[in-house]
């Protein structure tokens, strides 16, 4: 429940402290006070986007904070953990909104973002005013109404029907562009056709162009080269005898060894290792002078090879070794667009079996609606007709429709305000009252089943008078043994059946318009009932009416 509010620097609010306790709390006032003006506030602790109109003319910000009791909302407890935002028996939010038109919010002093307020402050605060009775009038609403009342009661045939549903507009979509870009596909399949001619007719190799160009740097090299190779064999052979001197002093070495033994056997050791080294160096000298002939043909048949290579690489934008994967792609792709008629085939058969699925889904969907149908419209019948419409029939209209999100069929609230009158749509025949009491007749039902701690009112009795007035005034006091209530309100019955009585006033101070706040009892209390009884001048009369009001609503 919200067990306080502060406003400050909002609208006409200069600074306001509320107090707010179980039961009904009713705001009553003149026109104009600031009553939807402390709604507006607290729809600001539900993440009802924030404007920089809201703020104080003058001011750089405006404040609105709440705080509510949490202690046995297990699911707000939940949410805040997975959140990691610190727990307590209470929760503080706070709402900030610039002059710049930015705002922050705050859940226990740790930033969230709108959407995570949102979240958390759902399973709260429900706020109803005259602007979600007009939602009645649209039957699209009532789908959703019922599917709230359902809570899981088909849930996961609910999912799966919109798993479904998602994949087989996917398919719908995929097929759509597939035949779109049938002609434009065509002509793409001549391109890439050359183009995997163009890069086949190659036999492209792997790390070809590497290997060839070290091959034609050898050749280019080839005198150079030779000449080394000479001179290094000539230099471990013939002139310098390296190797007949390292063979020669190897011996000697071991013949010291034998004398001082230990003393020079590593240095034998190593000096056995480069002679063999060497002799391995003087043999692959000796292949690869052997090996190191020179062709001009084949050095030109190189580097036009390589030419061809570079020239692929530049006009594709890929080097050689992603060309050769990127022919197996074109090909794919060949392939693909010429068995376009096979794919577009294939995707309609998908659709089909989706579309199947999609209906049988939709079907056990619409049963179980149905089956909660019954069971909501029998509670809204009960409901109205303690709220005096005793002569109303009221049923669930279910139409076959083509498969949407939703399911295969729409839902239409329909009803006969009186007896002998055929079944109509609510926009058709519902005055203002009664809207007001079918949609109090939901909030009633819901009230005992959704798990929110609050309800706010705003003027949703507006359109009823007498002993309408008296039974929705009745019906809002039952709802608030079940959830805090508290409700704007222009209506002397709710005035008098209500547990607290909050009084807001427009006062000018210090040449500057601000709200207050006054809690009501005793004689005010009388005063301010007898002042909406008789809505201008209050007399002897309306006063006795007003206290007998209030002593027969707290019997």
């Amino acid at each position: 429940m919200l067990v306080s509010l502060s406003i400050q620097q909002f609208a006409i609010i200069e600074s306001l402290e509320i107090e707010l306790k179980n039961g009904l709390t009713v705001l009553s006032g003149e026109t104009g006070a600031g009553k939807s003006i402390i709604i507006d506030a607290i729809g600001q602790l539900i993440g009802v986007r924030a404007s920089n109109t809201m703020v104080r003319h003058g001011e750089q910000k405006a404040i609105v904070q709440g705080v509510f009791d949490i202690e046995d909302n297990q699911k707000v407890q939940q949410l805040l953990e997975e959140k990691y935002i610190p727990l307590d028996d209470f929760m503080f939010v706070k709402r900030e909104i610039f002059k710049s038109g930015k705002s922050l919010c705050k859940i226990n002093n740790q930033l969230v973002t709108l959407g995570e307020l949102r979240e958390v402050m759902q399973e709260l605060l429900d706020i109803h005013g005259q602007h979600e009775t007009q939602h009645l009038l649209k039957p699209k609403y009532h789908i959703m109404l019922l599917d709230e009342y359902a809570e899981n009661a088909y849930t996961s045939i609910y999912d799966t029907y919109r798993t479904t549903y998602f994949n087989y507009k996917e398919k719908l979509k995929e097929l759509e562009q597939l035949q779109q870009k049938d002609e434009a596909l065509l002509q793409r399949l001549d391109l890439i056709k050359y183009q995997y001619k163009e890069l086949t007719d190659k036999n492209l190799i792997k790390d070809e162009k590497e290997q060839l160009e070290e091959e034609i740097h050898r050749l280019q090299n080839f005198e150079k080269l030779n000449e080394a190779l000479s001179k290094s064999i000539t230099l471990l052979n013939d002139e310098g005898k390296i190797l007949e001197l390292l063979f020669e002093f190897k011996s000697l070495l071991s013949e010291v060894n034998q004398i001082l033994p230990g003393k020079f056997e590593k240095a034998k050791e190593e000096t056995e290792g480069l002679y063999y080294i060497l002799d391995d160096v003087k043999h692959s000298l000796h292949d690869a002078l052997s090996n190191n002939e020179y062709d001009e043909q084949e050095l030109n048949n190189m580097q036009t090879r390589v030419n061809e290579i570079q020239f692929l690489e530049r006009k594709y934008g890929k080097s050689l070794n992603e060309l050769i994967p990127f022919i197996e792609e074109l090909n794919t792709e060949i392939n693909k667009i010429e068995n376009l008629e096979a794919s577009t085939s294939q995707l309609q058969n998908e659709i089909e079996i989706l579309y199947q699925k999609l209906m049988k889904y939709g079907a056990s969907l619409s049963k179980e609606r149905r089956r909660v149908a019954q069971q909501l419209r029998d509670n809204i019948l009960d409901e109205i007709h303690h709220l005096e419409m005793k002569s109303a029939n009221f049923e669930m209209a279910f139409v076959k429709t083509e498969p949407t999100a939703e399911g295969i069929e729409s839902l239409e609230f329909m009803i006969s305000p009186n007896k002998g009158e055929p079944l109509k749509s609510l926009y058709k025949i519902a005055s203002g009252g009664e809207l007001s009491r079918i949609m109090l007749a939901l909030k009633s039902i819901f009230a005992e089943s959704k798990g929110k701690t609050a309800i706010l009112f705003d003027e949703v009795d507006t359109g009823v008078s007498g002993k309408v007035a008296q039974k929705m005034a009745e019906k809002m006091h039952e709802i608030s043994n079940h959830i805090q209530v508290i409700c704007i309100s222009h209506l002397p019955q709710v005035a008098a059946i209500s547990d607290h009585h909050l009084y807001i006033e427009k006062i000018e101070h210090d040449d500057r318009t601000v709200t207050t706040v006054t809690e009501l009892d005793g004689d005010t209390r009388i005063q301010e009932v007898a002042r909406m009884i008789s809505g201008v001048e209050v007399t002897q009369l309306t006063l006795e009416h007003a206290a007998e009001l209030i002593a027969q609503n707290t019997k």
